[in-house]
């Protein structure tokens, strides 16, 4: 029976955290154990332990508290040994039935063994976790773009070169331009001059690693300046001053974080020019024009 609840106790010691106790009675004489019902006086306080709480093992195997019971002139002597300190106490045996001193010596044997226990180790101290760190967003910063390229001119059947330059500030994929273009005619009457000013309205949105497209609009104005070759002529000369408006895209490839090259495919609307010498037409371009060009790009 004691082995059984020594067995019963090793389960909830596995179950839960509990201090180990023993209790010896092997210090008794063979004749006092048979007198004092040592069989059931080990059940009944392990059983009284074990309801207490406590891992009730056998005395040959380790235990953190050692009860022991004794012969004394009186009775018997029991003992309660801790890690830090021993307890002892006396029982009278004969002024009662065996299983009153059972009880009593139960109780006692609890008693000191809550009084050898050791006090439970407090728990380890939770780790200080650091206060969060405000991870401050990083300050915006405007993009600058600076491109130069060349083009061409498609007036009808004619075409022309075109310089392009154009300064861009971004706002994430939003973005403000300035862009100038001068295009030069030479036909065999007149020379023609074209300087073109705009501000254009821009998203560039990327496509793949590298990629991007960059759709946009604009409005400026395009200057015509013309001189004749032939000095007999009246108007040798002239100026035209024209509001005009663009539908661009840009095809755009990056190289580096900083260095890109792109593609231009404008469509511009602006007033229609004819140049006309005795019934025959010197140069014209009509109200719309395609521009084409390649641009190197450079940003900040």
């Amino acid at each position: 029976m004691t082995a059984l609840l020594c067995a019963l106790s090793l389960v909830v010691l596995t179950q839960a955290p509990a201090v180990s106790v023993s209790f010896d009675l092997r210090s008794l004489s063979e004749q006092d154990y048979r007198r004092w019902d040592g069989v059931e006086l080990e059940r009944k306080v392990a059983l009284r332990l074990i309801q207490e709480g406590f891992a009730v093992v056998s005395p040959r195997s380790p235990a953190q508290l050692r009860l022991r019971a004794s012969r004394s002139p009186e009775g018997l002597w029991l003992e309660a040994a801790g890690p830090r300190q021993r307890v002892e106490q006396g029982v009278r045996v004969g002024r009662g039935s065996l299983a009153e001193l059972h009880l009593e010596v139960a109780q006692k044997l609890s008693e000191m063994t809550r009084a050898v226990q050791p006090e439970p180790e407090p728990p380890p101290p939770e780790p200080a976790l650091p206060p969060p760190v405000e991870v401050a967003a990083a300050p915006w910063r405007p993009e600058l773009d600076l491109s130069l390229g060349l083009g061409t001119l498609w007036r009808g059947r004619g075409t022309d070169p075109l310089l392009l330059l154009s300064v861009r500030r971004g706002v994430e994929s939003f973005g403000l331009e300035a862009e100038a273009g001068l295009g030069v005619s030479r036909e065999a009457a007149l020379t023609v001059f074209e300087a073109q000013g705009g501000a254009f309205f821009s998203y560039r949105r990327s496509v793949a690693e590298r990629l991007q497209l960059e759709p946009g609009v604009g409005a400026g104005l395009v200057v015509h300046a013309f001189r004749l070759k032939d000095a007999w002529m009246s108007g040798q000369s002239g100026t035209q001053v024209s509001p005009a408006g663009w539908a661009r895209m840009k095809l755009r490839w990056r190289f580096t974080e900083r260095l890109a090259a792109e593609l231009r495919v404008a469509l511009g609307l602006l007033r229609p020019v004819t140049h006309v010498s005795e019934g025959g037409t010197l140069w014209s371009r009509g109200g719309a024009r395609l521009e084409t060009g390649v641009q190197l790009s450079w940003g900040q």
